[in-house]
């Protein structure tokens, strides 16, 4: 068998495509002409940033808003307490890989690389024999998954120093307790309400919140702080004054 056949038997294909892919890609970024081809310059990529935030805080708001107008129902919460679990798991399962913080593109690049270098050298025992058996993705995948998703996880650990930027991490609900936003819908009461706060990245976040108990209800443009999250994930806002 050719080396040229070893690396395109079934048994290979998906190493060898993944390796031949990253390869690829890793070229063309080098060239430049990824950058040609996503528009270029930096006013384009800030741009797309501001986009992508816009359409997350408008996201987020319709989310809150259809779970708060389901609240009431049994069925509700039971859906709600399996979401909760399931983004638990993958919570847990993407942390290792710092999505968001490390570029994914390296992330997916270093964890394609080693599954192919994994699964080609778990293989190579094969090299001169006149097939590679197809049975021997019963270990060759797991391993390259395995292997390749510890790579990423140590690179990402190595890079997060390096490339991760604080002001453009995103800020989640519990961080914003303490901070004090305008009250932009007519009014807030222990239903439903809607408040300006700026985040720590400096971004203007629209946020659906509710009245905190024992607090009085807050008209529009009045000053509101966040004093608790609720179990819902909802913002908890009193007065400020």
């Amino acid at each position: 068998m050719s080396f040229f056949d070893w690396l395109s038997a079934w048994a290979n294909a998906p190493f060898t495509v993944a390796g031949l892919a990253t390869l690829l890609f890793a070229a063309v970024q080098a060239s430049g002409l990824l950058g040609v081809l996503a528009g270029g310059g930096e006013g384009g990529a800030d741009a797309e940033a501001d986009v992508d935030a816009d359409v997350d805080v408008d996201a987020d708001v319709d989310a809150d808003a259809d779970a708060d107008a389901d609240a009431d129902t049994d069925a509700d919460g039971e859906s709600e307490g399996e979401g909760d679990e399931a983004a638990s798991w993958s919570a847990s399962v993407l942390a290792p890989l710092a999505i968001g913080r490390v570029p994914v593109t390296l992330t997916a690049e270093t964890f394609l690389m080693a599954f192919a270098v994994v699964g080609l050298c778990l293989n190579a025992m094969w090299t001169h024999a006149p097939e590679v058996p197809l049975f021997t993705l019963a270990w060759t995948l797991p391993s390259g998954v395995l292997l390749g998703y510890a790579a990423a996880a140590l690179v990402a650990k190595v890079a997060l120093p390096i490339v991760d930027d604080r002001r453009h991490a995103a800020t989640t609900r519990n961080e914003l307790v303490g901070a004090i936003g305008v009250v932009i819908s007519t009014r807030v009461t222990e239903e439903f309400g809607e408040v300006r706060v700026r985040d720590k990245s400096g971004h203007d976040v629209r946020m659906v919140v509710k009245l905190a108990q024992r607090s009085r209800t807050l008209e529009e443009r009045e000053e509101a702080v966040i004093v608790d999250v609720d179990a819902r994930g909802t913002p908890r806002v009193t007065a400020l004054h």
